[in-house]
């Protein structure tokens, strides 16, 4: 029996192999009341300074326009950032340099960018090197193949154009909603029933162009483009009344903190895992 045993410990060996490569990755925990918290610590919406922002500007028509002309151009200013970043020396501890930095960027907690480039912040060099990978990534994001649609998603964003209403789905169950603005009747938002394409910017203030007024670009208010040049994404503070009414140029406005918290949960649960359908 002994010549058996070495063939029945290879039998053993294959067999746990197998059951090791079968085991999936555990999913991301999604608590929703943990990414309001983190999102919104020390939110200090009321003193928003920023006045302009790509997708609130008047010139900008998602539904004529290009977004890729604005990503060449929001490249270039940010490379332009970074070069600056650069020479400063803020990069030279390496602390910075790390993948794991960029793809996990945090929640600023007090959201505040300075338009100094001698006082940039630890936070400010993050964001803007998650920006840049965002965009250098844009054209050739592949999202992994996923069976997922709307409610069987992690995170599911289904927005009514009637009552003018995002209702947020974690997990196939409904945890929040909030108001939105969608196109008004000379820019109506299209109906969407699909995965977002991307991608995905934190707000960024450019040292270069202070107050984000080139092009609107320095100012990227936690957007989650679903198509195209449209997206959902935070508004400035002037269009905050009008959340609940017909206001855009055709993407989907929402106050900014929930804007935040879209992004946040987005980011954690993956793009691939996400659903965003807009209905009439």
């Amino acid at each position: 029996m002994k010549p058996f045993i070495p063939l029945l410990i290879i039998v053993v060996f294959f067999y746990s192999s197998c059951k090791e490569d079968k085991k999936e990755e555990t999913p991301v925990k999604l608590d929703y009341h943990e990414i309001v918290e983190e999102a919104l610590h020390d939110s200090t919406t009321l003193g928003l300074s920023d006045s302009a922002n790509l997708l609130d500007k008047n010139f900008y028509d998602p539904a004529k326009d290009s977004i890729s002309m604005y990503l060449d151009s929001l490249e270039s200013i940010l490379e332009k950032d970074s070069l600056m970043v650069k020479k400063m020396g803020v990069n030279d501890s390496g602390i910075l340099a790390t993948n794991t930095i960029i793809d996990s960027l945090p929640s600023n907690p007090k959201d505040s960018f300075s338009n100094n480039i001698k006082k940039i912040n630890t936070d400010e060099v993050k964001a803007l090197k998650y920006n840049l990978k965002q965009i250098r990534n844009s054209d050739s994001m592949t999202v992994a193949k996923n069976t997922c649609s709307q409610i069987q998603c992690r995170v599911w964003a289904r927005i009514n154009k009637t009552d003018q209403r995002l209702y947020l789905y974690i997990d196939g169950h409904i945890v929040d909603t909030f108001k939105v603005s969608t196109g008004d009747k000379k820019h109506e938002t299209p109906l969407f029933n699909k995965r977002p394409s991307g991608p995905m910017f934190q707000k960024y203030t450019s040292k270069k162009y202070p107050g984000g007024n080139y092009n609107g670009l320095g100012n990227m208010p936690y957007v989650v483009f679903i198509h195209g040049g449209y997206g959902v994404h935070g508004t400035t503070k002037g269009n905050i009344p009008k959340l609940g009414k017909k206001a855009s140029h055709g993407c989907v406005r929402v106050h900014p903190d929930n804007a935040k918290i879209f992004f946040e949960l987005v980011k954690k649960a993956g793009i691939q895992n996400t659903w965003v359908t807009i209905e009439n």
